[in-house]
């Protein structure tokens, strides 16, 4: 065809630039209308392009200002390739989008899973040289799941460190982090109760808020039993009794308060609400009763009586 468009007196630059307004347009000048860029294209009409033989009837014009169509001076073979070629990392890449079915059960997760097991080896092993992955929600929940581990255990070595400050005492803060777990339980409780089968974000971001709050409950009722054991040379299963019941009220209400200010909302924002009210309802229960066992168990010595 070289020696055609020559034949011709056809400038090459004319051949491209006849097809480039053909399908996309040139743009022949551009102008302002109330601060906004306007721009004039040149093209040709929409039906005239709807295929390749449409387009390569447009004609193009020599020096000699004749008009020749496209399709004498251009050959053409019909390819299968994709639109645009998309590289990361300098290397070629093609995505592919899929969506769960409507009504599956399967998490996008586990959907994951399933290809990394089954179809992933299959082509990988016909194609060795081909690189598998996921990207999109499958990529950002398995980030998030990490960044959610490492927030999980900065969380409780901060509330450990800080009632280590404020007890001194390695003991003691343990005793009272134990209401965290149980807490946890209750959330899980929670959402087979209500027939949910995934967590989201929120329901995470509340899963770690409430490790701060279920402690305070424990705070409570242990520091009551340490003021009203000190000084004791032997602490008895009675004193912390005495000290439990002193702080029932206390405790009971704080959590009731709290659990009403959250609950008008944990059915319409569910994730977190959800979490934080049934949690902490959970928690509050096991913390009456384990904080004083524990605390029974690790400093009321056995009494031992003698016999004449």
């Amino acid at each position: 065809m070289r020696d055609e468009i020559k034949r011709l007196d056809i400038d090459p630059s004319v051949v491209s630039d006849t097809f480039r307004t053909a399908v996309q347009g040139s743009v022949l000048y551009d102008f302002k209308v109330e601060n906004e860029d306007m721009e004039v294209i040149l093209s040709i009409p929409d039906e005239n392009k709807d295929s390749l033989e449409k387009i390569l009837a447009v004609p193009a014009e020599n020096k000699r200002d004749y008009l020749v169509p496209l399709s004498s001076l251009v050959t053409y073979r019909l390819v299968n390739s994709p639109d645009s070629i998309d590289r990361e990392d300098r290397k070629r890449t093609v995505k592919v989008y899929a969506d769960l079915k409507k009504g599956s059960k399967m998490t996008p997760l586990e959907a994951a899973v399933y290809l990394e097991q089954t179809i992933f080896p299959k082509i990988q092993g016909t194609y060795p040289s081909v690189i598998l992955d996921f990207t999109g929600e499958i990529k950002d929940s398995r980030d998030s799941g990490k960044d959610f581990i490492y927030a999980v255990i900065l969380t409780l070595f901060l509330i450990f460190f800080i009632l280590l400050i404020l007890f001194d005492s390695l003991t003691k803060p343990l005793i009272i982090m134990l209401s965290i777990p149980f807490g946890a339980v209750g959330v899980i409780f929670a959402f087979w109760l209500h027939g949910i089968v995934q967590y989201g974000f929120f329901a995470v971001i509340g899963a770690i808020g409430l490790a701060g709050v279920v402690v305070n409950d424990s705070i409570v009722m242990l520091a009551k039993m340490d003021i009203m054991t000190e000084g004791k040379k032997f602490i008895t299963n009675l004193d912390i009794a005495n000290a439990a019941a002193t702080r029932l009220r206390a405790v009971i209400l704080t959590t009731l308060t709290t659990v009403a200010g959250v609950f008008p909302t944990a059915y319409g924002f569910a994730g977190m609400m959800l979490v934080m009210c049934w949690g902490l309802l959970f928690a509050t229960g096991i913390t009456l009763i384990l904080v004083p066992c524990v605390y029974s168990f690790l400093y009321v010595k056995p009494e031992i009586i003698s016999m004449k």
